[in-house]
């Protein structure tokens, strides 16, 4: 089974014209007519080794579903993941896909280059073949190959983290998803990849580091917060920082920080959760890897959240 900010300043190149990142993610899903590419500036950081996919999820017992989505990072397109809770969820993975569709993240700068599908059918078998049916109109956005390759990374992501989630696999199998678009198999999704196989998940699309807890715009109870998340090993450590949060960027102030440390207690090696006794106010969790080779932060990774009596 499985166990388990980018900054809208870089711009995503585009097919005769230039589309800001920001405002793919501010608008959640892909809009029509725009053609979207990965970034042209490569990253001179060293990403670190991938984190194993057996090791990116772990059993949930409360109401949320996972979803994937895609953000800018250190030069590149990456899978980070949030939590959701959806009204009358009665199918998990259909459910998770559903949302990963047609809804907007809670972070704003992540995106999807997903459209809406008019259906959404899903099925695992024995042997963790999750089979997933959508309708041709959800691939109705112009992307590159490299934004198509993790958009189909990002439906795999949340179909078999969904069945995850939902403790529905059979353990010791890997996972895969075949891909039906209106009941049939071998569409080219995007114009750019041929669906004509089951994919199965590819660690080094995943993004080195996420935040799992507080999400980002949600409300904390005063006292207690813990802070938790998954991290892979950077070269030079892993490190975090609260700021709280003033009016404007002068007025912030770091409340506290440290070394970031993952495994312990019940915690898979690659996890970590902490405790920090926080005030009412508007604050900001950031986690960060330093890369030893220049000492540059990587994998940079913030949630704003409140914090009340």
């Amino acid at each position: 089974m499985f166990r388990s900010r980018r900054s809208p300043r870089s711009r995503l190149a585009v097919l005769g014209l230039t589309v800001v990142l920001g405002t793919l993610a501010a608008c959640g899903l892909a809009v029509p007519g725009e053609q979207y590419s990965m970034p042209k500036a490569a990253t001179s950081v060293q990403t670190p080794a991938p984190l194993p996919s057996v090791e990116m999820e772990s059993l949930n017992t409360n109401a949320h579903i996972p979803v994937y989505w895609l953000a800018e990072n250190d030069g590149t397109v990456s899978l980070y993941r949030e939590f959701v809770r959806v009204k009358g969820a009665g199918d998990p993975i259909a459910d998770s896909v559903r949302y990963m569709l047609s809804q907007k993240p809670a972070d704003p700068s992540y995106f999807s280059a997903w459209r809406p599908s008019s259906a959404v059918g899903a099925s695992i078998s024995s042997d963790n073949v999750i089979t997933v049916d959508l309708s041709a109109k959800a691939f109705d956005s112009n992307v590159d190959e490299g934004l198509a390759e993790r958009s189909i990374a990002q439906l795999v992501f949340t179909a078999t983290a969904a069945a995850s989630n939902a403790g529905i696999l059979t353990e010791g199998l890997e996972p895969s998803v075949r891909i039906l678009v209106d009941g049939e198999t071998g569409y080219d999704a995007f114009g750019r990849i041929a669906l004509d196989h089951n994919f199965v998940r590819d660690a080094t699309l995943a993004a080195p580091l996420w935040i799992i807890d507080p999400q980002f715009g949600t409300t904390e109870k005063a006292g207690q917060v813990t802070f938790h998340g998954v991290s892979a090993m950077f070269s030079g450590g892993e490190f975090w920082e609260i700021t709280r949060r003033g009016e404007s960027t002068d007025e912030s102030t770091v409340v506290a920080s440290g070394a970031l440390h993952t495994g312990g207690d019940s915690l898979g090696h690659n996890e970590f959760s902490f405790s920090y006794v926080l005030a009412p106010g508007d604050y900001s969790f950031s986690a960060w890897g330093i890369d030893a080779q220049t000492g540059h932060h990587a994998g940079t990774e913030s949630k704003d959240f409140t914090v009340k009596q």
